[in-house]
């Protein structure tokens, strides 16, 4: 007879453990029975995700009436969030250990440079927005592990479960099981709402589909606050690109707000291509110029 951990302390321990550890496949395909435990499970599998040193890509980005453009305010980077229609192009590297990004505007060739978590299309891009708010403003995040004296495409550190935990758990949130949903990329899912426990506004995760494959989360969605003139949901969509469960496209829907009134609603879309994981990008990459 097998024992059933119903403590969701014990529970979560125990699918670490197995992750960790290295549990089979057969095992770790079986899906779980409540929505709870789905969600459980998946954040033991995605705080033992390896991550890339490096990444670079390009964001394609069509407008449905909401236009999205870079600017700089306080020393950060912002997303200048305006009606309008325009595509955006960037290029973009980012280098994980500190969070940096560059970013080149493919209209007229500006250059940003920001630790800001939407950049970021690794798992620490989202473990930060869970913990910091997805288009809120950040400080400069202290780096997570040294620099490789001589870089290799070996993946990086795995994220602490308790981390994990401590932004995005069951403590933090109530589960909703929603039932089967497709990933964005058509494979098999379990749709979860989930409502904030806190008034905290940094915890902004709304609702999340489960790859029911790999146990990852393939879809995350932030509601995010009525600030800096905006009011919607981010949307990120997750899947694996080189061995690597990466972010792959998104969208932002909302509203554009003007001293507390609704002004336009609309949608942007972007998608990130041509991903690659160099094993070295050059220091003055990410230096001011």
């Amino acid at each position: 007879m097998v024992k059933t951990l119903k403590h969701p302390a014990l529970l979560f321990a125990a699918v670490c453990s197995a992750v960790v550890l290295g549990a089979p496949r057969s095992a770790a395909a079986v899906e779980p029975a409540s929505g709870r435990e789905v969600y459980v499970r998946t954040l033991a599998a995605m705080s033992a995700l390896p991550q890339p040193r490096y990444v670079a890509y390009r964001l394609e980005s069509s407008s449905e009436g909401l236009q999205v453009d870079l600017a700089t305010s306080g020393g950060q980077v912002w997303l200048n969030i305006r009606h309008g229609t325009a595509p955006e192009r960037w290029s973009l590297r980012h280098r994980t250990y500190d969070y940096e990004s560059e970013i080149v505007n493919g209209s007229d060739g500006r250059r940003f440079l920001s630790q800001r978590s939407f950049f970021d299309p690794t798992w620490y891009g989202a473990y930060r927005a869970l913990r910091q708010g997805m288009l809120e403003s950040q400080d400069p995040a202290p780096p997570h592990d040294p620099p490789p004296v001589e870089p290799t495409p070996t993946p990086g550190p795995v994220l602490k479960s308790i981390g994990m935990v401590s932004v995005m758990g069951p403590a933090i949130y109530d589960i909703e099981d929603r039932g089967s949903a497709p990933c964005p990329n058509g494979d098999s899912g379990r749709a979860l709402h989930l409502t904030r426990r806190d008034k905290d506004p940094h915890h902004q995760l709304s609702d999340v589909i489960v790859d029911l494959q790999s146990m990852n989360f393939c879809m995350m969605r932030f509601a995010t606050p009525s600030a800096f003139g905006f009011h919607g949901t981010v949307e990120v969509h997750y899947a694996n690109v080189g061995g690597y469960w990466m972010q792959t496209d998104g969208l932002l829907d909302g509203t554009i707000r003007a001293f507390g009134v609704s002004m336009h609603h609309g949608t942007w879309h972007y998608r990130l291509v041509d991903m690659q994981f160099p094993s070295a990008l050059p220091p003055e990459v990410f230096q001011q110029s």
